[in-house]
């Protein structure tokens, strides 16, 4: 009977020893997990779009490929988990949902379309994300954003004031207004009408399209019989945008043509082919600073392409991100919110600091036309 008790407490010794063998081992693997910083990212990396996205992923990319060759962020490498939302809002949602509530990351880069990140913000504000777009404009955003969103683009209200003083200044009283309705399209729309009218011009037609509509011809018929029109303003998505400038001239409504800056876009010039020469578009303006050159000369570099301003903005927004990390020494989303309303640094596109709501709070655009199939700068 006592080598039968010896036998058993010799088992029960075992199973617990194998137990802790166990336990240690889930230890040991959880704590791997956790030797990296993970971020996520999601932006369309394919569809309509796909160039915005693709330009964020590239500068966010840059960035976090130099911050890990100087160590790291608090000892750890930083690992960007990109996700591809193809411009939807529904899918967007659900790679935010994951990331949030499944991953527990606690900062997102993205989206591109501002309706597509008005649709996971809410989703960022109730789970304690830090969410930041280098691309998103709509001045819906600056009130509907959220405790945690920011972004280092500037908002739409400015490029609506620029827009509408461009149009009054080219001496054109009477315009029409083809806007895409979304998030994006309706509020711009909406700010340059108002800010024109208040200068003396005068909108004889106001209309909204669906995004990737297709066929306009029943709005230029209208725009064809209305008496006096100067001009038309269309901030239109890249898709609908281009098929509208190239049913105008396919049609031959020869009026001067202004639009923000999705126009600026390669699906844009694809889309519109020859009809988009000569079209004039307001854009975020390029930075032109020693960190501007330095980040372009590294994209070229790692990327045998040229980088645009939205590559910029992106590269700046992980740099603003690293920046709130390392300064408040942790990876908690309120942490890193506070932080991030302290900063102001110079980066590939210009100052970057944040206003309350997370909007930027240097803002710039620019004039911009398409000559032989390239965008250019007008003065």
């Amino acid at each position: 009977m006592k080598r039968f008790a010896n036998l058993k407490c010799v088992s029960i010794l075992l199973v617990v020893a194998f137990a802790l063998l166990i336990t240690a081992f889930l230890g040991c693997s959880k704590k791997s997990k956790q030797k990296e910083i993970k971020l996520g990212a999601t932006f369309p990396l394919t569809g309509d779009v796909a160039s915005y996205g693709q330009k964020a992923k590239r500068g966010i990319e840059l960035a976090t490929t130099e911050i890990n060759s100087k160590g790291g962020l608090l000892g750890k490498p930083v690992n960007v988990d990109f996700q591809d939302d193809r411009g939807d809002s529904k899918e967007a949602i659900n790679i935010m949902m994951r990331f949030a509530t499944i991953d527990k990351i606690p900062v997102v880069f993205g989206s591109a379309g501002s309706t597509v990140t008005l649709a996971i913000t809410p989703i960022a504000s109730k789970n304690q994300v830090i969410l930041i777009s280098p691309i998103s404009s709509s001045s819906k955003l600056s009130n509907e954003g959220g405790h945690y969103f920011f972004r280092t683009c500037p908002a739409d209200d400015l490029q609506s004031e620029i827009l509408s003083n461009w149009v009054a200044g080219s001496g054109v009283k009477n315009v029409a207004v083809v806007y895409t309705n979304n998030s994006w399209g309706k509020p711009l729309a909406e700010g340059f009408k108002e800010k024109f009218q208040k200068s003396g011009g005068r909108v004889l037609a106001n209309e909204g399209v669906e995004e990737s509509s297709t066929d306009f011809r029943t709005i230029i018929a209208k725009l064809q019989n209305i008496k006096g029109l100067e001009a038309i303003v269309s901030p239109t998505y890249p898709k609908e945008g281009g098929v509208f400038v190239r049913q105008l001239k396919e049609i031959g409504l020869g009026l001067p043509l202004f639009g923000g800056d999705n126009w600026g876009s390669p699906e844009f010039i694809d889309v519109a082919k020859e009809a988009a020469e000569g079209v004039f578009y307001t854009a975020p303006s390029e930075g032109n600073s020693p960190v501007y050159k330095y980040f372009a000369q590294r994209y070229r570099q790692k990327y045998g392409e040229e980088p645009d301003v939205f590559s910029a903005y992106a590269y700046d927004a992980a740099l603003a991100i690293f920046k709130a990390i390392q300064n408040c020494n942790s990876t908690k989303p309120e942490a890193i919110r506070e932080e991030l309303l302290r900063i102001s640094f110079v980066g590939a596109s210009g100052t970057i600091s944040f206003k309350p709501n997370g909007d930027l709070k240097s803002e710039a655009f620019t004039k911009k036309t398409i000559k032989d199939g390239k965008t250019v700068n007008l003065k």
